[in-house]
């Protein structure tokens, strides 16, 4: 782990587009685009824009790397392009979780391999001067809403249903980011021990439906789990050992 943080702190606009893939495929792309930009209507389109609006930033920050920027919009615009015409297939396979996966893997492999095609080239030194808040802009980025997503997807056949009397809509997604900025918090800060108290507090709030649900409790230990670990797995990426 130490070894890509090592490197991505060495190459700074790496850095960024990773950031940017992050912002552009989740942040600024919601569920309902997600959803009908498999049509190839002005969804996907609108997806094409938000894609392409963080590159216009990265140009100003480090305009030596254009043809770089140029290379990935047009590989995410490829690859979207080709996972929505096969998305029939895909729902008929029931392989959308291997179709997210795969989809994901294409978007950073072209983000790195592309990389090597113009690291010749010299970032600005105020990149580097700055980098930590990078890092941490990305990091926050990374653990908030595609640990959201990734979970949904992944685990989908795990979910249990609850009536909108006994839930508040959303509090699940708002809950599971607080949770995850606060296990971050005590990682930047050293106080690894504390992040067991964020898990405490979860159970005394979901107490009694954890005790009269087995599936309920199975599901909250299942996504509680992933949380803190998702979150511990990015920090070693980004923050090293």
């Amino acid at each position: 782990m130490t070894i890509i943080s090592d490197y991505l702190s060495q190459q700074p606009v790496l850095t960024l587009m990773l950031l940017a893939h992050v912002l552009a495929d989740f942040h600024f792309q919601s569920q309902e685009m997600a959803d009908k930009k498999v049509f190839k209507g002005r969804y996907l389109y609108k997806h094409y824009l938000g894609v392409f609006l963080p590159m216009i930033i990265l140009i100003i920050l480090a305009p030596n790397f254009f043809g770089y920027y140029a290379m990935i919009w047009v590989s995410h615009v490829v690859i979207d392009y080709v996972k929505c015409s096969l998305d029939k297939l895909i729902k008929r396979k029931n392989a959308t979780v291997v179709a997210f996966l795969v989809d994901q893997f294409c978007h950073l492999a072209c983000i790195v391999l592309l990389y090597f095609f113009f690291r010749t080239n010299h970032a600005p030194q105020y990149l580097y001067h700055y980098y930590q808040w990078l890092q941490l802009a990305l990091f926050l980025a990374l653990i908030t809403k595609p640990i959201n997503i990734v979970f949904k997807i992944v685990f989908q056949k795990y979910q249990v249903k609850e009536t909108e009397d006994k839930s508040i809509k959303g509090a699940g997604a708002v809950i599971g980011n607080l949770e995850r900025l606060a296990t971050a918090l005590f990682l930047l800060m050293g106080q690894i021990p504390a992040i067991g108290l964020i898990f405490t507090a979860k159970s005394i709030a979901r107490y009694d439906k954890i005790s009269k649900s087995q599936a309920f409790a199975e599901y909250y230990l299942i996504g509680s789990l992933f949380s803190i670990i998702a979150v511990i797995i990015s920090y070693l990426i980004i923050y090293g050992w």
